[in-house]
């Protein structure tokens, strides 16, 4: 064939709207035209080579495998998926043998197969997204559902509205709308379902409400009609979502620029993705009652261990908890070569406070002590602890001797500072306190037995040397 003619073949094949391609096995070079160029987002003028079509993917329908534009002249191919700007399309494969040497086929787009193709994918992608949805991303993938259904659709709005939990009004929760419509979400908030009885009627009765045209609604939808004026609306289509067969909300469609006569294919795909939204809401509601359970199960533990580790009157650590704790930190200032040190400390003179005062009193003092105590206790690891009766003691890890003491000093003029009167004290007017002070270098055979001791034996000294004293273990 002579060059003219093939200019004049190239030049119809140019003004052809379906995608041509020529491969030359000989010369190993592909002839594209215009709209083949424009399809596979090929820039190069005249013969192409093959690396120029590397980048072009396609998906063999049949086997889902992909393949390359090589491919489809070495094999009998008849379909192939390509990502046209992000939107997948079906394209059918024609061959042709023009001589020896040369090969021709056109990809034409299959409408039909396109739409089914591209929901089917949607669907499962949006399926996939929300089996196991978050609540950090719920909101998101709702949304990527609503714009799914509302373009396969060819709606102009779509959105979901949910019960509140008075169960007497709606609130439109998310929406989406197509260029150039007008949003309603916000002005759709805690809408009363009495403003809306024949819409709440059938769809309480079918889970279904679909219109065509909303002018052919019954005299008895009044109010329906007229807030579908409102919206722009000529044609709705609704569908019910349930938790225990209780109508919880719905998903809905709209119709704004032209009327849609809904088909069954178009019932089926809301349905599907209704129910698709419908168990990604029930497994956020039961995954939130679940957290929520579990929640109530820590916080209970929690009360519970500080129950059962906490002095009831005073509300500081118990003798329980101090025991546990001073032989964790005998083990951790051990490992780390620190001193540890233990006060304890007695309120003096404190059976003729409670004989004199009565117990409620001393309940009240006790409470007082304990209070400054724990206060000054701001460190971590600091432990203030009712041992028993008016005793108390302080833990004091990587504290020395000079440490302990200036320790025992500041609860000193704490407790003076609370000027609690005790004109029955032989020592002061007011509640004082006797202090005996231990530190240790703990080793791994060191036990807080020992510890205790030392620091009851210095507590005894103070005593005797006249109370309101600080006595340290030597």
């Amino acid at each position: 064939m002579g060059h003219d003619s093939n200019n004049t073949i190239w030049r119809v094949f140019n003004l052809i709207n379906l995608a041509i391609i020529v491969y030359d096995n000989k010369k190993h070079n592909y002839t594209l035209n215009k709209c083949a160029k424009r399809l596979l987002n090929i820039n190069v003028k005249g013969d192409i080579k093959q690396a120029y079509l590397s980048n072009v993917i396609l998906n063999d329908l049949n086997n889902d495998k992909v393949v390359n534009v090589e491919h489809l002249f070495s094999s009998d191919i008849t379909s192939v998926i390509l990502d046209f700007e992000s939107t997948p399309k079906l394209f059918n494969i024609n061959h042709y043998i023009i001589d020896e040497s040369v090969a021709m086929l056109t990809l034409e787009q299959d409408h039909t197969l396109t739409e089914e193709y591209n929901f089917d994918h949607i669907i499962s992608k949006i399926s996939t997204k929300l089996i196991d949805i978050q609540n950090d991303n719920i909101d998101q993938q709702i949304n990527f559902a609503l714009k799914a259904v509302g373009t396969v659709l060819k709606a102009d709005r779509s959105y979901l509205f949910e019960f509140n939990t008075d169960n007497e009004t709606i609130t439109n929760t998310h929406e989406w709308v197509n260029t150039g419509i007008i949003a309603c979400k916000d002005r759709l908030q805690n809408v009363p379902k009495v403003e809306l009885p024949y819409f709440f009627e059938i769809m309480n009765k079918n889970h279904l409400f679909q219109v065509n045209d909303i002018e052919k609604l019954p005299a008895k939808a009044l109010a329906e009609k007229k807030e579908f004026k409102s919206q722009s609306i000529q044609s709705v289509l609704c569908i019910g979502l349930r938790f225990d067969d209780e109508l919880v909300g719905f998903i809905g469609c709209d119709c704004v620029k032209t009327k849609r006569l809904w088909s069954k294919v178009d019932l089926i795909r809301i349905k599907l993705v209704g129910e698709i939204i419908n168990n990604a809401l029930k497994n956020i509601n039961y995954k939130n009652k679940l957290q929520l359970t579990q929640q109530q199960l820590i916080n209970a533990n929690i009360k519970l261990n500080e129950l059962a580790n906490t002095d009831a009157l005073t509300d500081i650590s118990n003798r329980r908890f101090f025991d546990s704790a001073l032989e964790s930190e005998i083990k951790r200032c051990a490992r780390h070569d620190q001193p540890v040190s233990l006060i304890m400390c007695d309120i003096d003179f404190f059976k003729r406070y409670n004989d004199n005062y009565g117990h409620q009193k001393g309940d009240e003092t006790l409470k007082k002590v304990a209070n400054a105590l724990k206060s000054l206790c701001k460190r971590e690891g600091d432990i203030a602890a009712r041992y028993g009766g008016e005793e108390f003691t302080v833990i004091l890890p990587a504290s020395n001797k000079e440490q302990c003491q200036a320790f025992a000093l500041l609860i000193q003029n704490e407790i003076k500072a609370l000027n609690i009167s005790h004109e029955f004290s032989s020592v002061a007017p007011y509640i004082t306190l006797s202090f005996g002070c231990f530190t240790s270098y703990p080793s791994d055979s060191t036990n807080a037995q020992t510890i205790i001791k030392s620091a009851d034996i210095a507590l005894y000294n103070a005593k005797k040397a006249g109370r309101n004293q600080i006595s340290t273990f030597e």
